[in-house]
């Protein structure tokens, strides 16, 4: 289960269960306790409970139906919607997915990406490109910087079944503390379109993510086409500790 001190309780109840829908699954629709019984096993009010069983259906693990009760969904529907909370969900959706490598190599960085990793113009980095596919196709198209010393010791490092950082960090022990993120919408562009097989041209989301250490210091840089016909996934929001009154 992924471990979220900071969040909301629903949100760590969400992830008990999610884990042990997953875990418990045999491929028909199970029922799931009463809200009365999960209020009493969690020690919580039934709104909370609420919540997180609302986090639940919108990623289409549970459903509910009128007069019986809250029930599994039959098929393991988070495919369809993924909901990120936290830096680990987004580091566990390469987990979960699978990636097939195009290109790695050693090139000089554009500027965009030496401005996000804080290096000089045209310093060396490494690169690596490649689709993400889950269960019903490609949906992703990365493209990957690291700083050049962070490149060369997972450059022949299989990422089949993770990602670069994910890579990054259990090879190298550089632990991702949080991550910058900028996304717009844009009309896909014909060469990506091909390799993720949709029309050129469809509107496609492109994220800009830049990963950092706890000391600050910028680890990976990644520009992700992401086709959200084939992987949607939600973006939830909750406040720190320090609420403002």
């Amino acid at each position: 289960m992924t471990e979220r001190r900071a969040a909301p309780r629903y949100l760590r109840i969400a992830d008990a269960l999610r884990a042990r829908i997953r875990a418990s699954r045999r491929g028909g629709a199970e029922r799931l306790p009463s809200e009365h019984a999960l209020c009493r096993q969690f020690r919580v009010s039934r709104m909370t409970v609420r919540q997180a069983l609302d986090v639940l259906c919108r990623e289409g693990l549970l459903s509910r139906q009128v007069g019986r009760g809250t029930f599994t969904s039959p098929v393991p529907a988070e495919r369809r919607l993924r909901v990120i909370g936290s830096v680990e969900d987004m580091l566990a959706l390469g987990d979960e997915t699978w990636f097939k490598p195009l290109e790695r190599m050693l090139t000089p960085a554009p500027a965009d990406a030496a401005a996000a990793l804080r290096l000089a113009p045209g310093a060396p980095v490494a690169r690596f490109t490649g689709i993400r596919h889950g269960d019903d196709g490609p949906f992703q198209h990365v493209t990957a910087y690291v700083p050049e010393a962070i490149g060369r010791r997972i450059l022949e490092a299989d990422l089949s079944a993770t990602s670069v950082i994910g890579t990054v960090e259990r090879e190298l022990g550089l632990a991702v503390k949080y991550l910058e993120q900028a996304i717009e919408v844009m009309r896909c562009p014909r060469g990506i379109a091909r390799l993720l097989a949709v029309a050129a041209g469809s509107p496609i989301l492109r994220f800009r993510r830049t990963y950092f250490t706890a000391s600050g210091e910028p680890v990976e840089h990644a520009v992700t086409f992401h086709w959200a016909g084939r992987y949607p996934y939600a973006m939830m929001l909750f406040r720190s500790e320090a609420t403002p009154r």
